[in-house]
């Protein structure tokens, strides 16, 4: 009996309606539960015909949704299922992809060593075969990474480096997305050099970048970025554009708050709640409390570290959670 050819790609009408569903978790447009049986849904359909390169396309956005949720166990679950499935399908550049996001999952854990041999092993791999989006997203991630661990000089090098390589990339929402991305990590780390000019202008363009781009996850990344840079300059540089909220009612909305980091902050968590992003909410509602620590409100900054150690821990994300509560002993102790 002659055995069925195994596919390497995903069929593109698959392919689509996948991307259909996760665009509309994406912008709010799905909930989370909806998205999620609904792949599993279309995923289960594929099994039958052992078209592995389909089930692989499902994994990968599953992964991805339960990594933003901050939900890592799962996470890297479903990568490692992508990974396996890819492999099956013999398709390299799917692989690749799903080890760079076995590193990002591992990132979050606060497993660095393990995330950056993901990160190193995906961006080698993706260069050997001309896949330069997937490179550069592999160096911005080893970029933030890098940042966590103090390395200031090392993440700089992978954040330009991403910059120059997603330069190749056709489409031009992905430029967009990881340039807005490298642009966030080099204003921490000007910010860390004490170079608040050049801080600003990488915050500035981000912005600028998430706000043609209307994606909730762009926009938060964004606003949070501008909140922890004008927590540092102390004021609105000339050039500040006008905020457009993701909904018009927001207060937000108008001029009269511009330069108030906790204005920015609150901004990036409702982009973040919409589609139910618990991680990044806990990590916007953490570094918010660093600024107003910076500020001198206390009081209110140890309220702000107490809220996101509750939800790192609810969420397992326990590298960050001890960060919570030690910044929290620190606020309570001055």
């Amino acid at each position: 009996m002659t055995q069925p050819t195994i596919a390497q790609e995903p069929d593109e009408a698959f392919k689509e309606r996948c991307n259909a569903v996760y665009d509309g978790w994406h912008n709010g447009s799905l909930v989370f539960k909806t998205a999620v049986d609904t792949l599993l849904d279309m995923e289960r359909e594929q099994v039958g015909s052992a078209h592995y390169a389909n089930q692989g396309i499902v994994e990968n956005m599953l992964g991805m949704m339960y990594g933003y949720r901050g939900e890592l166990d799962y996470s890297v679950r479903h990568f490692a299922r992508a990974r396996d499935l890819f492999e099956r399908a013999g398709n390299r550049a799917q692989i690749v992809r799903a080890i760079m996001n076995l590193g990002e999952s591992y990132r979050q854990k606060g497993d660095f060593p393990r995330a950056r041999q993901f990160f190193r092993t995906a961006y080698e791999q993706a260069n050997a075969i001309n896949e330069y989006s997937t490179a550069a997203y592999a160096a911005a991630n080893e970029g933030h990474l890098l940042l966590s661990m103090n390395q200031l000089a090392s993440a700089k090098e992978r954040f330009e480096k991403a910059i120059e390589l997603v330069k190749q990339e056709s489409k031009e929402e992905t430029r967009d997305e990881v340039t807005s991305d490298c642009d966030q990590g080099l204003a921490t780390y000007y910010l860390r050099v004490d170079e608040r000019t050049a801080a600003w202008r990488c915050a500035l363009e981000s912005l600028q970048l998430s706000q043609k781009a209307r994606q909730p996850f762009m926009l938060g990344f964004a606003y949070r970025t501008m909140g922890e840079v004008l927590t540092a300059v102390g004021y609105t540089p000339t050039g500040t554009p006008r905020i457009q909220p993701m909904h018009q009612d927001d207060a937000a909305a108008t001029n009269e708050h511009l330069g108030d980091p906790d204005m920015y902050f609150q901004l990036a968590v409702d982009a973040f709640s919409d589609i139910k992003a618990e991680g990044e909410m806990a990590r916007t509602v953490f570094m918010q409390g660093q600024s107003l620590m910076a500020r001198g409100q206390r009081v209110t900054a140890s309220r702000k570290f107490h809220q996101a150690m509750l939800i790192f821990t609810k969420l397992g994300m326990r590298d960050d959670a001890n960060k919570a509560a030690q910044a929290q002993m620190n606020a309570i102790a001055r």
